[in-house]
């Protein structure tokens, strides 16, 4: 079998507000194969936009690691993880995210236009 493309180890993402914390990611392990296709889904606040949000470099760890084609992700600059964020990761969430004053057709084009 071939290396995958997405290793997840152990990895935590606590949010705090003043007293009160919440523990979105506690020690999650996964393993995605180069043209896997997952589906991330459970009940509304168990972390999956939040398992999104790590895995695409836009919230930080607590703890563990995650390597996207055996490169660790979090040691990226952001201008990096923003280059992989255009160029190798894409979403589909339930409700879309498009930009309203956008046609579908555009919303599709737009982030193709800024990868160049």
């Amino acid at each position: 079998m071939e290396d995958p493309i997405i290793v997840v180890r152990g990895i935590t993402k606590t949010y705090r507000n003043g007293k009160l914390r919440v523990e979105a990611l506690k020690g999650i392990d996964l393993e995605v194969a180069q043209g896997e296709m997952v589906a991330v889904m459970g009940p509304s606040g168990c972390g999956k936009t939040t398992l999104l949000n790590c895995l695409s470099g836009l919230d930080d760890l607590d703890d563990g690691e995650i390597y996207i084609e055996g490169q660790k992700l979090h040691s990226l600059t952001d201008d990096l993880r923003t280059d992989y964020r255009a160029r190798r990761m894409g979403f589909v969430f339930q409700h879309y995210n498009l930009l309203p004053v956008l046609t579908s057709v555009e919303n599709v084009e737009l982030p193709l236009l800024l990868s160049g």
